[in-house]
């Protein structure tokens, strides 16, 4: 899986310009820290469609890593247990997750969960909001969700 995650990354995040070298790990709910090929470390949001740096250095990452604020967002102990309880543990390369549709909306219904591959998830989510900064929709603006073979 880790090359084609990297390869996901590297294409539909390509609008943040990042040279994605390695995945140091993923969350229950598809999150991930990504290493870039000069040794800084980025965040990845599925749920939000964002790719942030967030440190220089292995120190800076663990003194990220370590806020309790963050790991409260990576480890969602509340949402994982709605979720597992709803429908299970994800398998290998899933993760918990909202349909498309409802991570669009910000509806977390228990209706909602599933377990998409990893790899699938980040590559949709950054796709999308390409589309929606290319598209100029402003944060909270209406959508059309079309979904094709």
């Amino acid at each position: 899986m880790s090359a084609e995650l990297i390869e996901a990354i590297r294409t539909d995040w390509a609008w943040v310009a990042i040279n994605p070298e390695a995945v140091g790990a993923i969350s229950p709910f598809g999150h991930l820290i990504v290493r870039d090929t000069e040794g800084a470390f980025w965040y990845l949001d599925p749920e939000l469609r964002t790719l942030e740096r967030i440190a220089d250095n292995e120190a800076g990452l663990f003194a990220h890593m370590n806020d309790p604020e963050v790991r409260e967002i990576w480890e969602a102990h509340a949402l994982v247990e709605r979720a597992h309880a709803a429908i299970g543990a994800p398998g290998p390369g899933r993760c918990y997750s909202l349909s498309i549709a409802a991570l669009l909306a910000g509806n977390y219904a228990v209706d909602d969960f599933w377990h998409p591959p990893v790899t699938e998830l980040i590559g949709v989510m950054g796709s999308v909001e390409r589309q929606l900064r290319d598209q100029g929709v402003a944060e909270g603006g209406a959508v059309r969700l079309t979904v094709k073979d």
